[in-house]
């Protein structure tokens, strides 16, 4: 039996862990704390609102009864539900479709350079980071009815006084003006560094052959931004999903129920009047409508989104 002498290829032994594992270990291993935060919280969660969702349950008692799919059944005959669904799309097409227009236009104007952009930006970014309740309880004096500034702006102009909150048909509108004014700054600012990245030769190269202002923007603008405006358009559709908060704030889901939309019918349902089931159900129908609108948005992506090479 012969031995490798020192050096040879005989004697050079591969290491356990190659250096491309040592770094995948490592990878995974800074990841971990975050995977195992989305598996309780995340998976965990949705995981046990399902469980949920087959009880008949108070929240209170530990009777524990097991009724299956009747929850989900129940949704579909309960016209309270339906009436939410239905605000609750009036809202997300009014919300995103003022704000990302309106975030759009406002970008352009402010996306050259000039004396005080970066003032402008800060001046629309900040609603964005003031606390939601916060602003409500704002926007509720401004709407009061009694001794709002709006109406006192309105006795001034002479025009008659709204009743604004108290109004069936006003208080969902003053509600999705509280969206606009808040969100907008935010959606400024990631147009704005969309229109940064698109590339000024194009711009003068159109000039070279005369296009207009709307042809530049209809041809260049809005196809080199797309991938932004796609963000945009999925960003707000989930933040109007969810909008809690101001509703809660301003009308508490009145009057008559006029501004009560899918979260905060399963907010009463569940927290008011302990239907833990109905209201996991529901949860799970919420789940499933946001997944579903966001993957329509990511299968019409290829259509309209333009990503640049």
């Amino acid at each position: 039996m012969s031995l490798a002498k020192p050096g040879t290829v005989a004697s050079k032994r591969k290491p356990v862990f190659s250096f491309r594992a040592k770094n995948e270990m490592a990878g995974w291993l800074f990841v971990l704390p975050t995977l195992i935060l989305v598996g309780v919280f995340g998976i965990g969660a949705i995981l046990y609102v399902l469980y949920l969702s087959l009880l008949q349950w108070n929240l209170i008692s530990p009777i524990r009864k097991f009724v299956g799919l009747r929850n989900y059944v129940e949704l579909l005959h309960d016209s309270g539900f339906l009436h939410a669904f239905l605000r609750t799309m009036l809202y997300l097409l009014g919300t995103t479709g003022i704000t990302v227009p309106l975030a759009l236009f406002i970008a352009v104007l402010i996306a050259k350079k000039f004396h005080g952009a970066r003032l402008f930006r800060t001046v629309f970014f900040v609603p964005y980071v003031v606390p939601t309740v916060a602003s409500a309880v704002t926007w509720s004096w401004l709407f009061n009815s009694n001794f709002g500034f709006v109406n006192v702006v309105f006795r001034w102009l002479g025009l008659p006084p709204q009743p604004f909150l108290n109004s069936f048909s006003e208080a969902l509108f003053v509600i999705i003006l509280l969206y606009v004014w808040q969100f907008t700054g935010y959606f400024v600012v990631l147009f704005v560094n969309g229109l940064q990245g698109v590339p000024q030769h194009l711009y003068e190269a159109a000039d070279v052959d005369g296009a207009s202002a709307w042809q530049k923007f209809w041809r260049i603008t809005l196809p080199m931004i797309s991938p932004t405006t796609f963000f945009v358009l999925t960003v707000s559709l989930i933040f109007s999903f969810l909008s809690f908060d101001q509703i809660y704030v301003l009308t508490e889901g009145g009057p008559a129920n006029s501004t009560t939309t899918l979260i905060y019918y399963l907010f009463e349902q569940g927290f008011q009047f302990f239907h833990i089931g109905l209201a996991s159900a529901m949860s799970i129908v919420l789940l499933l409508l946001l997944l579903t609108l966001t993957y329509l948005q990511f299968r019409g992506e290829s259509k309209w989104v333009h990503h640049q090479m």
